[in-house]
């Protein structure tokens, strides 16, 4: 397999796609999966539509964005010799990072206070909005990006 080396400091755009699509579909499956399964479980009682009417919005623009990007582009060689600075990468992977904790801490701290469920979601709200354009921000240069080295 041939590999293209690469100026210091830049990586392929493609494996930066590559590289967030698994963090951002990795997490968001395991999200989803704990969501399904205490919708099932009756976790939410007669509120499951409201969890599901926070999760959705949280996280499917980003997914929608990603997977569609990464179709288009499978089918489009000229992407192929496109490349980033591999710092604004990192930048946008430990956002991704901290914004996908942030969805999931609101899931997982709920056992241990006395707020149900569908509170903690809308609270997390206060935090989640702001930081989403962030990550929106980060992530769209890097999967709308079409220029050449």
């Amino acid at each position: 397999m041939h590999q293209r080396i690469t100026e210091p400091g830049f990586i392929s755009l493609e494996r930066v796609r590559v590289r967030l699509a698994v963090l951002w579909l990795g997490v968001g499956t395991i999200i989803y999966l704990i969501v399904v399964a205490q919708s099932l479980l009756g976790k939410f009682g007669s509120d499951t539509q409201k969890a599901w009417g926070w999760l959705l919005p949280t996280t499917m623009p980003t997914l929608g964005m990603i997977v569609t990007v990464l179709g288009y582009t499978a089918l489009n060689p000229k992407f192929s010799n496109t490349e980033v600075r591999r710092s604004f990468f990192w930048i946008a992977f430990y956002l991704s990072t901290v914004y996908l904790g942030l969805v999931l801490m609101p899931i997982l701290i709920q056992p241990f206070t006395n707020t149900t469920p569908i509170e903690l979601m809308h609270t997390s709200n206060l935090f989640l909005g702001p930081f989403q354009g962030l990550v929106a921000s980060s992530l769209g240069v890097l999967f709308v990006s079409k220029q050449k080295k």
